[in-house]
């Protein structure tokens, strides 16, 4: 596909003639990510085909996030802003394929668990994120969007998902179980008004650089409430693989401290705080269980890799349940 070509996607952006041959960041058939060093300078660039138009709403609204921040001086990696027509900071390719890019950084990923003080930067540049206050798009409802599905769907998904062996009997049952645990959270929680939030604040799209701490990677990017996905981040940033490895406590209340001395809005300090990370994870959950049954095509190496995921999602969000109540202790400090 032409649009998947890193040429053909420089030439789109307008980055200038190629220096020498692309590095592959990311080879994915989907959505490959590039190194490209570029008349412009160098960039990361990376390419998709939209599963539905519901995608255009929904990079359109974080583009705004991101552009917003680069512009309030915010801790990040610089975006290419298109000149002209485009899907948030993604521009046709061609083959129906969209590219967009961000000037690449030289420097290396935060570790995990994130220690206490880049902990409490991660909570300080979101409440930094928070200020900006980008309204969510109401049209925008992609496949990674946080809402609950009815049990029939569930019931037909996961049945699916055993006929086709990604799911045994077992795993089955504890992410229906999962699924409706979480979907009662959320139906009881109080639910103030949301942001478009980063969505994806981990130490992985944490570049640890010669100038410092920069955020990269919005591209995950949605609808939250502000201390739900603070909360989110927070646990994140004690846990490097998170629901399967207990958090680093201190690390969990760094961040929470650095948001709250930056000016951002701490909420209740109970069990109503995990709703957005729950959510969150079930919705990635479905996602993966619909690239592995074969829902939004791929290969048959790309549907085993989301089975493997998929299966890995049930133990953490049966593990993220377990530890809730403890995880909230920690917020009242």
């Amino acid at each position: 596909m032409r649009g998947m070509d890193p040429a053909a996607a420089a030439a789109a952006l307008g980055l200038g003639a190629l220096r020498g041959p692309a590095e592959a960041l990311k080879r994915d058939e989907h959505s490959p990510v590039w190194r490209l060093d570029t008349d412009s300078g160098t960039w990361v660039v990376k390419a998709t085909v939209p599963h539905g138009d519901y995608w255009h709403a929904d990079v359109a609204q974080t583009g705004r996030l991101e552009a917003a921040a680069w512009r309030a001086g915010v801790d990040m990696a610089e975006p290419l802003v298109p000149a002209g027509a485009a899907s948030g900071l993604w521009v046709a390719v061609g083959g129906g394929a969209y590219a967009r890019a961000a000037r690449f950084l030289d420097g290396r990923h935060a570790p995990a668990p994130v220690p206490p003080r880049l902990a409490a930067w991660a909570g300080a540049t979101f409440a930094a994120l928070e200020r900006l206050a980008v309204a969510p798009d109401p049209s925008g409802a992609g496949d990674y969007a946080s809402r609950f599905h009815p049990e029939s769907d569930w019931d037909e998904w996961l049945g699916q998902a055993r006929d086709l062996g990604v799911l045994d009997t077992a795993q089955a049952g504890a992410l229906k179980d999962a699924a409706m645990r979480i979907a009662a959270l959320g139906e009881a929680a109080e639910k103030p008004a949301e942001v478009v939030v980063h969505g994806d604040f981990s130490h992985l799209n944490i570049m640890v650089t010669p100038e410092g701490p920069k955020l990269i990677d919005f591209d995950s990017g949605g609808p939250n409430v502000p201390w739900w996905e603070l909360v989110a981040i927070a646990v994140e940033m004690g846990a490097p693989a998170l629901g399967v490895m207990e958090p680093d406590r201190a690390s969990v209340e760094a961040c929470v401290a650095g948001y709250a001395a930056a000016g951002g809005t701490p909420g209740p300090a109970d069990e109503s705080a995990f709703t957005g990370i729950l959510t969150g994870r079930l919705a990635s959950t479905a996602w993966q269980l619909w690239m592995a049954c074969g829902h939004r095509g791929g290969s048959a190496a790309q549907r085993a890799q989301f089975g493997r995921d998929v299966r890995a999602s049930v133990t953490a969000l049966t593990t993220m349940l377990e530890a809730v109540p403890t995880w909230a202790a920690w917020l009242k400090g």
